[in-house]
């Protein structure tokens, strides 16, 4: 008997665990910002040099998280591992297979390169900024699935992307005008590495190092970081002065309670966001978590009235609170629009006699949710989620009918559903 069909029966249905990953992976990434813009703002020191503090402690931490979580413990009569609940492929701190590792080293070189454009922006900005920011990496990835499917782009795709990219340009306008420098940082490496982190994740994610056991967050989190770390520092190294390291001893000690916050914060957020990837597409889950662009602004504002400067300088013109403030609905109009967009189906398959073991096959095939095998009158059930009718049959439903052994498919489009 496989691993998965030991698991016990969950209480809520996927698409809950889905939306609430998801949603909460959004929630802590904001309190992930906070913690940064906080100490660089109440604390003398570079943000080059915070950057490499908090970043390796950030490794120390987690690791010592991971090692704690490795700890078995028994329930219902089974000894599992301390972290079972935040990953049921979690079991304990390993090395990962090959083909996995690789992944895990390319997400870590490109998240190193994403963090590090990360806190050279935060210096000088608050987390109403800063998170908006973030939010461009679902056009790069929307863009990425429709050349990846040689496709052309629907118009709800098409408003989508122009919403998301003008309004994350308004919330980082300035009096003066846009800023040249940092607009060409969002939209280059920070957003195109962010999407290539996404992409070899989620490859990671769906890897199965046996029938019913995949990769889990809490591994990936732990090797990733070390990569991002090691690439930081290659970056990094060059442009720290003996200040910096005098700096960094003697802040240590004052700044270690938000390196700890935003390292347990990011911790949290990361592996919520790893397994939402594992069930469902990157530009949607990347959708939900634009919660935190809604979150930088009342987060940012009540933070300073309660701690004046703390988190990040405040323009007091009404006028540009104004254009922030469409900027963050225009984000968030785009992301709701192309999560309401979907379409969901429902697949039944039957297969020919002596047909092996198709659900691995079927799973792997972009845009299927869940895939499961069934005792009764049809073999496969699948749900299935595109932006419209007419990709579920050009992309997904071919994919599948092509696949050696299948003899008929059943679609089954879903009209009206409760979550």
């Amino acid at each position: 008997m496989s691993s998965r069909s030991q698991r016990p029966v969950s209480k809520r249905s996927a698409s809950t665990v889905f939306y609430s990953l998801a949603l909460g992976s959004g929630v802590m990434s904001t309190f992930s910002v906070v913690f940064d813009v906080v100490a660089l703002n109440t604390y003398s020191i570079r943000n080059i040099a915070y950057a490499f503090l908090a970043q390796w402690t950030s490794f120390a931490v987690t690791f010592l998280a991971v090692v704690i979580l490795s700890i078995k413990w028994s329930r219902s009569g089974k000894k599992r591992a301390l972290g079972y609940s935040l990953d049921p492929d979690f079991d304990r701190l390993r090395l990962l297979p090959k083909k996995p590792m690789l992944y895990i080293i390319l997400a870590g070189v490109f998240a190193g390169i994403s963090t590090l454009f990360y806190y050279l922006l935060i210096a000088s900005s608050n987390a109403s900024t800063i998170l908006p920011y973030f939010r461009l990496v679902i056009v790069y990835l929307l863009m990425g699935d429709l050349i990846a499917e040689k496709d052309t782009p629907t118009i709800i795709e098409i408003h989508s992307i122009i919403s998301i990219l003008f309004g994350a340009l308004l919330v980082g306008a300035k009096p003066g005008g846009f800023d040249l420098i940092t607009l060409m940082v969002v939209l280059g490496p920070l957003n195109v590495s962010s999407a290539l982190v996404t992409y070899f994740q989620r490859k990671t994610k769906r890897y199965e190092i046996r029938p019913g056991l995949r990769v889990d967050s809490l591994n990936m989190r732990v090797w990733s970081l070390l990569i991002l770390n090691l690439v930081l520092s290659l970056f990094a190294a060059p442009f720290l002065t003996p200040d910096d390291w005098t700096s960094m001893i003697a802040g240590f000690l004052p700044l270690l309670g938000f390196m700890i916050g935003t390292s347990l914060a990011t911790f949290l957020s990361v592996v919520m966001y790893i397994r939402a990837l594992g069930r469902g597409s990157m530009a949607i889950v990347n959708s939900l978590s634009s919660i935190s662009v809604v979150l930088g602004i009342p987060v940012t504002l009540v933070g300073n009235f309660l701690i004046p400067g703390a988190f990040g300088v405040l323009d007091g013109d009404s006028f540009m609170w104004s254009l922030r403030l469409f900027g963050v609905i225009l984000v968030m109009i785009g992301v709701i629009a192309l999560e309401a967009s979907d379409v969901r189906s429902i697949v039944l398959i039957k297969v020919k006699p002596q047909t092996g073991d198709l659900l691995p096959e079927l799973f792997v095939i972009k845009g299927v949710e869940t895939a499961a095998a069934l005792a009764g009158p049809h073999d496969y059930l699948l749900t299935i989620k595109s932006r419209n009718l007419a990709k579920t049959r050009s992309m997904i439903l071919k994919r599948i009918q092509k696949i050696p052994g299948i003899n008929h498919v059943e679609t089954l489009v879903t009209i009206k559903d409760y979550r």
